[in-house]
């Protein structure tokens, strides 16, 4: 039984705080935000409506599915926490009228923790408990199937609520399939109509849309992010418009799931978007994916509709092989991971990124080029090898990657890579026209030369006989670099050891090599590798489903650097370390 005097996120903040470490940095992160808007003059917390959602919710909203068929939903702690968070945070808009500071919302946890009908209960409490007259709700997802994963629970619902089903109209496809739901009723004399709409690709566009909350269901799977975008840009004339997006996390780094669920994150640790709420239990950075203590924190659920004999069953199942591996880690640990047969999982390269590589003009540096077909990606990749913190050898990697202003808005929304905004950081090149431009591409590594002390470049072979002529001319040594496992092993083998090895890097910890460009990252994850008959390895851009020509470049170039990169002695300690070579 709700009680309207109670605060349930303080309730929740009561509870983290009598043990925080049983929760994720996340949940610590969300929770702090919260207690900081607590504080603000701006925003205000209107109680009321935040426990007018969660009494909804318990009284109307009934499990569909599973052995609670049919049961109310009682919520936990943490899923008051969620909802009131999203129903709490009030504003006076620029018309005087109190609206909710939330507009977006980002839930993720692992599978069986009741995620999809929690993004439910939102939708029914828009169409039915919120007071809105005319409110048009979408079911998206990246399928079909998938749409109706949400949408047949929620139909359900409203089926087996006296309440809920009187003036409402259920509108069936092939196969018993939910097309939509049509809510009518009146009020003082005037009749209105809510709707649910399922969307499908023959309805997947804008037009003479106007919606009111839209519920985008496993975006880990989706690509494509024309109709998430349609929808939410669609919204413009809504005075409190919400977008539920509820996740697990997936297998696929260029998806929409991943590329929200990076934002998300930042948004929540800096607190710089109001209009973003999220919750993402995962765990925390150097996990242990063995430790059944890591499994309870990020299965807020443990005890209720997860069990621990699930998990341990699906854990045997994870050690047979990376694909079951991958499957284990994302589904029931929310960790966002390669495909499962990508050469490196996510938590390694993420490792890499730094905001600033220092101040690196004059350095000693090896360039490594890959230069793919004239219409896509090509990259050119600066190598410095250099030091740590402390002392130790640590590899840094400035790349610059070319591809065609033809077409870049389709090659943003298809590999969820955001060229132009990378182009202002300078991290991109944009060619005009369809092709790449080989003289842009030559005139970067004219400016590497000039303000480097470049000793070498490495170039595969393929596509780069004109630049390799005009590069000898400047008197640069080029060396052939093919991409086959005979040549790409050792640098291969080598960037693996420096991603394992930790470093300090203007106080922050590191591996052995970095970079400032995140297109490294994700050309690395990407990769996959080829074998020959003596199981020496490279990486295969024919069986990576995205790009991987950054990473390409980078092994290229590391062909060289991996004999250069030395650890620092301290000229008194120069007879000891000669000792221990010579020995």
């Amino acid at each position: 039984m709700i009680d309207f005097e109670t605060n349930y996120a303080d309730e929740f903040v009561k509870e983290f705080e009598a043990n925080r470490k049983a929760y994720p940095d996340s949940i610590k992160l969300a929770v702090k935000r919260y207690k900081k808007w607590k504080k603000r003059k701006d925003i205000f917390w209107n109680n009321e409506k935040a426990n007018a959602m969660i009494y909804f919710t318990e009284t109307f909203v009934r499990h569909a599915i599973g052995r609670l068929a049919g049961q109310p939903l009682i919520l936990e702690s943490w899923q008051k926490f969620f909802f009131a968070n999203v129903y709490g945070w009030q504003k006076i808009n620029e018309f005087g009228r109190e609206v909710r500071v939330i507009r977006d919302v980002y839930f993720q946890v692992p599978k069986k923790n009741g995620k999809t009908i929690m993004g439910a209960a939102i939708v029914l409490y828009g169409v039915y408990g919120e007071g809105v007259k005319g409110a048009n709700c979408y079911i998206s997802a990246n399928t079909f199937e998938q749409c109706q994963n949400a949408a047949k629970p929620l139909a359900l619902t409203i089926q087996n609520s006296p309440d809920l089903i009187m003036g409402t109209r259920i509108y069936h496809g092939k196969e018993k399939t939910i097309r939509s739901v049509v809510y009518e009723f009146v009020e003082d004399g005037y009749k209105y109509e809510n709707r649910i709409d399922v969307l499908s690709r023959d309805n997947a566009g804008n037009e003479g849309k106007n919606p009111y909350i839209n519920y985008f269901d496993e975006v880990h799977a989706q690509i494509d992010r024309e109709q998430y975008d349609n929808l939410r840009s669609a919204q413009i004339a809504q005075e409190e418009p919400l977008n539920i997006v509820t996740t697990t996390a997936g297998k696929q780094s260029g998806s929409l799931g991943n590329q929200i669920h990076s934002y998300v994150k930042e948004v929540v640790k800096n607190d710089d978007d109001d209009s973003w709420f999220g919750m993402i239990y995962e765990p925390n950075k150097g996990f242990d994916w063995t430790n059944r203590d890591v499994w309870k924190m990020v299965n807020p659920n443990m005890g209720v509709s997860v069990n621990m004999e699930f998990l341990e069953n699906k854990f045997k199942m994870a050690q047979n092989n990376s694909f079951d591996k991958a499957e284990f880690m994302s589904k029931h640990l929310d960790v966002f991971v390669n495909y499962a047969d990508a050469y490196f999982d996510k938590s390694q390269v993420e490792k890499m990124l730094v905001d600033d590589l220092g101040d690196i003009l004059g350095e000693t540096a090896v360039i490594g080029v890959d230069l793919s077909r004239r219409t896509d990606l090509t990259c050119v990749s600066i190598q410095i090898p250099s030091f740590d913190d402390n002392g130790d050898p640590l590899l840094k990697v400035k790349q610059m990657y070319f591809v065609p202003e033809f077409g870049i808005e389709e090659k943003e929304k298809q590999r969820n890579v955001p060229y132009r905004a990378l182009a202002e950081r300078k991290l991109v090149t944009i060619c005009p026209g369809k092709t790449i431009d080989e003289d842009m591409v030559n005139e970067y590594v004219e400016w590497v030369y000039e303000y480097f002390n470049l000793t070498q470049i490495n170039y595969d072979p393929a596509l780069a006989e004109r630049l390799v002529e005009g590069w000898e001319m400047l008197g640069i040594p080029c060396v052939e670099v093919p991409q086959y496992p005979t040549h790409m092993n050792e640098p291969f083998d080598d960037f693996e050891m420096l991603l394992l090895q930790d470093r300090q890097f203007n106080e922050q910890q590191t591996a052995a090599v970095i970079t400032d460009n995140p297109l490294l990252l994700f050309c690395a994850e990407n990769a996959k590798i080829v074998t020959n008959i003596n199981n020496l390895k490279a990486p295969s851009k024919r069986k990576s489903v995205e790009h991987i020509d950054g990473f390409v470049a980078c092994l290229i170039g590391h062909k060289e650097t991996l004999n250069m990169m030395d650890a620092y002695v301290e000229p008194e300690d120069l007879d000891d370390y000669l000792k221990s070579i010579y020995r």
